[in-house]
């Protein structure tokens, strides 16, 4: 399951979640955005239980975006502990994602 962040929850889901947290900067705009969606809904389902899969708006939580320097996007950011210890974007490969979440 996907879970959608804004400033109001990113606390409690991101900075306190016992999971480590794959999240998502996307943008409904982007064409490639759109191009990474299955994968991103195959990552939620099949790491259920194991890792959280957030997703966040530039557009509609733009202090995030800014807090992490969000230019590009989809980018993708793996928190443990609330510390984000990995990042990448543009398009990636599904096993780019399960690396990042696994390490």
């Amino acid at each position: 399951m996907k879970v959608r962040v804004t400033g109001k929850n990113y606390s409690q889901e991101v900075l306190r979640s016992r999971l480590p947290v794959l999240v998502e900067f996307f943008a409904v705009w982007c064409a490639k955005c759109a191009m990474m969606a299955d994968i991103v809904d195959d990552l939620a389902e099949e790491y259920d239980g194991l890792v959280k899969v957030c997703q966040i708006d530039i557009d509609e939580s733009v202090d995030l975006a800014s807090e992490f320097d969000i230019e590009i996007v989809p980018t993708f950011v793996v928190f443990r502990n609330g510390k984000p210890v990995s990042a990448a974007n543009g398009v990636l490969d599904k096993q780019v994602l399960v690396e990042m979440m696994e390490t």
